[in-house]
């Protein structure tokens, strides 16, 4: 699958967050850790799942 379909579910997430936020539905300080940690759990698991070329000899 290629990064931009893996990195949409997060990228949708992140701005819901944003929204509801902003919107006052969840507390501004949640609104603001969420938006932060997010974008680093989203590189961490899209960038962690490359596979290993075993070494060509």
């Amino acid at each position: 699958m290629p990064p931009m379909l893996r990195a949409l579910p997060w990228a949708i997430a992140i701005f819901a967050i944003a929204l509801l936020g902003a919107a006052e539905v969840i507390p501004a300080d949640v609104a603001n850790t969420l938006v932060t940690v997010l974008p680093l759990m989203m590189v961490a698991t899209i960038t962690g799942s490359r596979r290993c070329r075993p070494l060509e000899r």
